[in-house]
């Protein structure tokens, strides 16, 4: 066979397994694992296997964190009811989206700012992921980012120590993996260039706290006395208590990916 064929093959038959496996386990639904399977192709066609990797190793923390979190949340705060279960299409676009476009527009222009964008983007992702659900495992507990006071754990715009520590981690270490499978390390602004994107990653991660504090909608469930993220619950339409009806964790997931990746673009031109 060709070999130019199997160029094309070998993408869509590895992201189509890690699809269905992604499905099969309830990590996504079916939308989520066809969203997951575009933007897996893209990032295996254009940045080929190490830009790949950074996808799913995004991917495994979050769903192994989200797994811990959730099991302990469920037993220490039952009070705030979060989105569970398996990722739809707008929950990965959200976190991915920008990351495949990113690939696709190395792949059209093989430009070093489009490897930026790719790395913050899931920089950023990470970064949310790691400081949402680690947070959860604080012993103390989250403050609002906006008032300070004390939160309920779980609630959007809450925010501790252990998780804004692990933001930073989270975030440091996808850009490590960057530089690593892109960087000439002969050159010295790679360095600089991996550094932005930890660091914008982090900050995608405060503007996420930010937007879940102010503006993200917040409804009340008189029947289980909770504040939810669910704008209906058994067919019935909540009352709005915080928020902007239609910006959603989605809503904010992407507005914050589109912050760290303008930050990360804005200092690399410097550079670059």
């Amino acid at each position: 066979m060709n070999t130019g064929i199997w160029f094309y093959l070998i993408p869509i038959g590895v992201n189509g397994v890690v699809a269905i496996v992604a499905q099969r386990a309830k990590l996504l639904t079916l939308s989520g694992s066809i969203a997951a399977f575009v933007i897996g192709s893209l990032a295996f066609h254009y940045v080929r296997l190490g830009g790949w990797v950074l996808l799913i190793l995004f991917f495994v923390t979050a769903n192994i964190l989200s797994k811990l979190s959730r099991a302990v949340f469920k037993v220490v705060e039952p009070g705030i009811q979060k989105k569970n279960g398996p990722r739809d299409w707008a929950q990965v676009l959200a976190n991915g989206g920008l990351a495949g476009a990113a690939a696709l527009y190395y792949g059209l222009s093989g430009d070093t700012l489009a490897l930026v964008m790719f790395g913050a983007s899931i920089a950023a992702s990470t970064a949310d992921t790691w400081a949402g659900e680690a947070g959860i495992l604080s012993r103390r507990p989250p403050v609002s980012i906006r008032t300070f006071v004390v939160v309920p754990k779980g609630m959007s715009g809450g925010v501790t120590w252990l998780g804004t520590f692990s933001s930073l981690v989270g975030s440091s270490i996808i850009a490590l993996a960057w530089y690593a499978t892109f960087a000439m390390y002969t050159n010295h602004k790679w360095l600089f260039l991996a550094s932005i994107i930890a660091i914008s990653g982090a900050i995608g991660s405060v503007v996420d706290s930010f937007l879940g504090a102010t503006v993200q909608a917040h409804y009340y469930d008189p029947k289980r006395e909770q504040i939810t993220e669910h704008e209906q619950r058994d067919g019935v339409r909540l009352e709005l208590c915080r928020g902007v009806r239609w910006i959603d964790n989605d809503v904010v997931n992407f507005l914050s990916n589109v912050v760290a990746v303008l930050i990360a673009s804005g200092f690399s031109l410097i550079i670059l």
